[in-house]
């Protein structure tokens, strides 16, 4: 969720937090724990052992994913480039840009978001939530002038981690 929007003439900043943090019970976490037991078990079973390590590391990252809070970060857009707490990615790096205002997959929030694609390899689509219609459009009017619009779909990825609260 984005706090606290500032707009000038050179630069626009706010802040995001990293995801909505949701409580899980005891029993999801014990379910996740045997998700990861009973598929470890069945790839060792069936001769796969890299398979196991995967399940095992994956729903490991996912159930610490889900115990950790948000983290809030700054996010940045001046004539340089899109700055996400002092990473600046320069505007020749950034491919395209897209205001997604379709609603959250899990709450149904019609809250925008900053879809980007990059060149990065580490980090080639950015997914940045805005703070309503206003801010939405002055940040597209903004990016307009230094980067090309093109329309991104969120991808699968985000959309499940949606529903899973992380």
């Amino acid at each position: 969720m984005p706090e606290q929007q500032q707009q000038e003439g050179q630069h626009i900043m706010w802040n995001v937090v990293t995801h909505e943090h949701r409580d899980h019970s005891t029993d999801w976490y014990w379910t996740l724990g045997l998700v990861a037991l009973v598929g470890a078990a069945a790839s060792v079973y069936f001769g796969n052992i890299l398979l196991a390590v995967i399940l095992v590391v994956g729903i490991g990252s996912i159930g610490f994913l889900s115990v950790r809070g948000p983290r809030e970060h700054s996010v940045r857009i001046d004539k340089r480039g899109i700055s996400i707490d002092g990473t600046l990615y320069p505007y020749p790096i950034v491919q395209s840009f897209w205001i997604d205002e379709t609603p959250n997959v899990r709450t149904g929030d019609d809250m925008a978001r900053l879809l980007l694609t990059t060149n990065n390899i580490l980090t080639p689509h950015i997914s940045l939530p805005l703070d309503g219609a206003e801010h939405a459009a002055s940040v597209r009017e903004y990016l307009r002038q230094y980067v090309e619009e093109q329309e991104i779909k969120p991808r699968f990825g985000e959309n499940i981690a949606e529903m899973l609260g992380l």
